[in-house]
């Protein structure tokens, strides 16, 4: 990997960027990409070197500029990001010919043909647009950066109109009988810990595979995690009693290392996660049809918590979104139902006593 995307340094400043190269390789991590005609998942590669390998060398150049600038600020923004670009490269090079993905080559055209063939391939308009936006970023920061004049393909009369409104493909909420099923089905304090102390602080799954045992501190008699937010914002969590007994016995005398570990004592990343929460929920018959993901868990704590009341303000700091409508995301589903079915109801009571003659 190093020979494709780091020449040998020769001096101070070839270290330095090797090294900046090192620690964005490390930031993307890896990634098994898709055969785009098999649809069959290849072996695990850095994502930087698949960039490397799929971009000019002067746009890899403004790529890596761009995925390490503060545009991009969380490490999951930055990976789908990355991936996003791939998806644009692996789309020129299949429908256009394009052998190694440039800047110049990306012309509104282009963009119009790629929604096009998207369309033609039902993916979503909420995907579409995603990726335009990626596509659009990087052609943003790359005429800031270079201080000339990219002309951006991408244009608000390209992109795919998104119902804000539209919950058919929201996130689905666990109710607490089925979240409650969910962690009954932990085989081990290990397993336990990773669903809970996600809903706990309706936290990202990032931020807490991140998180480390040398994270906590004890202040004042309470325990307390300092956890690193998207953005790299720092915030500090008093945690409840019990879930620090179940720290404890999840860490079985460790005092240093990851909080998360699988059942090998290997750290746990979001793919592991993944697949843990996907099986638990399985087993515990929870979302037939449906995967539960960690943003099922965030999702459903911030809905559980508009239930009991919690003003959105205080809904909107506790998830950390600098938007308020993010947090609406979460909650409006349960308001639209909620509503639709009290109108639904009105509405019988208009005919209820005439279904008589035909229902018993």
């Amino acid at each position: 990997m190093d020979s494709i995307i780091v020449p040998r340094p020769t001096s101070t400043v070839d270290r330095a960027v090797e090294q900046q190269l090192l620690h964005l390789r490390d930031l993307l991590g890896q990634v098994a990409p898709r055969d785009p005609r098999t649809r069959r998942l290849g072996p695990r590669r850095w994502r930087l070197e698949l960039l490397a390998e799929l971009c000019t060398p002067e746009t890899f150049r403004h790529v890596v500029s761009w995925l390490s600038s503060t545009l991009v600020a969380s490490t999951g923004s930055k990976r789908d990001y990355a991936d996003d670009i791939r998806h644009w490269a692996v789309f020129l090079q299949r429908e256009e010919g394009i052998a190694h993905f440039a800047l110049e080559d990306v012309t509104p055209f282009v963009v119009r043909a790629y929604r096009q063939h998207e369309e033609e391939r039902h993916s979503s308009a909420r995907t579409i647009k995603r990726r335009m936006d990626s596509l659009s970023s990087l052609f943003t920061f790359t005429s800031w950066a270079t201080g000339q004049p990219v002309l951006n393909p991408v244009t608000k009369f390209d992109k795919p109109k998104v119902d804000p409104n539209d919950q058919t493909t929201a996130t689905p909420v666990l109710e607490l009988n089925e979240f409650q099923a969910v962690l009954d089905q932990a085989a081990n304090a290990r397993q336990m810990l990773i669903p809970a102390l996600i809903y706990t602080l309706a936290g990202r799954v990032s931020e807490c595979c991140a998180a480390d045992l040398n994270n906590l501190q004890e202040e004042g008699g309470r325990r307390k995690l300092d956890l690193r937010r998207k953005g790299g914002k720092g915030r500090v969590f008093v945690l409840p009693d019990r879930l620090c007994e179940l720290i404890d016995v999840a860490a079985d005398g460790r005092t240093s290392g990851p909080l998360l570990l699988d059942d090998d004592a290997q750290p746990m990343d979001r793919h592991s996660v993944d697949r843990l929460l996907n099986r638990l929920g399985k087993q515990a018959g929870v979302l037939p049809g449906r995967e539960v993901t960690p943003h099922v868990l965030r999702a459903s704590k911030l809905t559980h918590m508009h239930d009991s009341g919690v003003p959105l303000e205080e809904i909107q700091q506790f998830a950390d979104h600098a938007h308020v409508q993010t947090t609406l995301r979460y909650i409006r589903k349960r308001d639209d139902e909620a509503l639709k079915a009290r109108h639904a109801e009105a509405a019988v009571a208009v005919y209820d006593h005439l279904v008589d003659r035909f229902v018993p």
